[in-house]
């Protein structure tokens, strides 16, 4: 399953990561035409690499934020959000390889973790598909399970990690190794509390932390490399 699991990191890595938005010095806030995952107690950048912590969020409006460090201008312009985590695995290996990676949750979320229980079909010399293969791709992210009752966890944590699996299909979709038809259907199964809200043994309890998120299930159909189409 190398070449999935590979081809899957590389769309992975080329998430786009920016949001531009533009301050307003009488509301305090920063507006966007879209906020994408940006979460309420995160850190971001802006292109100086200055720091701000988001104390405010009205979702696809504006972010309110905090510099970390002094002196710094109000946050304007582009806007670098936390770079997804990306981790394949079965429930066991991924469980252990993501504990051993940091204490801190924030350098490992948001978490995009390819399941790998994997139908994958491949094709003869003639046809110009190099594979077809049934993914469960799950986009999480922390949550708080001790102040958060479900509506506090699907809007705190659930859309934004909708909005993350909604950049993970604009990067296939605006790639020609995939056909257009890849992101036709797809589901997306959302979990105020993952690992709780689930009758799947094989996902229940899969990492040791409080996360909420959605399940993404999408046939990924790729070209071969030499293909014209």
């Amino acid at each position: 399953m190398a070449d999935i699991t590979k081809t899957v990191k590389e769309i992975v890595d080329r998430i786009n990561t920016t949001i531009t938005g533009e301050y307003n010095g009488t509301s305090g806030k920063t507006e966007y035409c879209s906020t994408a995952w940006a979460r309420i107690g995160k850190v971001v950048k802006d292109e100086a690499s200055n720091e701000f912590l988001l104390t405010g969020k009205e979702a696809g409006e504006s972010l309110t934020a905090e510099p970390q460090f002094e002196p710094a201008e109000p946050l304007d312009g582009l806007t670098f959000l936390p770079s997804p985590f990306y981790i394949t695995g079965t429930k066991i290996a991924t469980n252990k390889e993501w504990k051993k990676v940091s204490r801190d949750l924030t350098q490992k979320t948001p978490l995009i973790w390819l399941l790998e229980i994997i139908r994958k079909r491949k094709f003869g010399r003639g046809d110009v598909r190099e594979f077809s293969a049934d993914l469960r791709i799950f986009f999480l992210d922390e949550t708080d399970p001790t102040q958060y009752n479900t509506e506090d966890h699907r809007r705190e944590v659930v859309e934004p990690m909708e909005e993350l699996a909604e950049a993970f299909l604009d990067v296939i979709r605006n790639d020609r190794s995939f056909p257009r038809s890849v992101t036709d259907e797809y589901q997306l199964n959302t979990f105020s509390r993952f690992g709780v809200e689930t009758e799947q043994g094989v996902v229940q309890n899969i990492l040791d932390a409080n996360l909420s998120g959605v399940e993404l299930q999408l046939t990924l159909v790729k070209y071969k490399s030499n293909c014209k189409c």
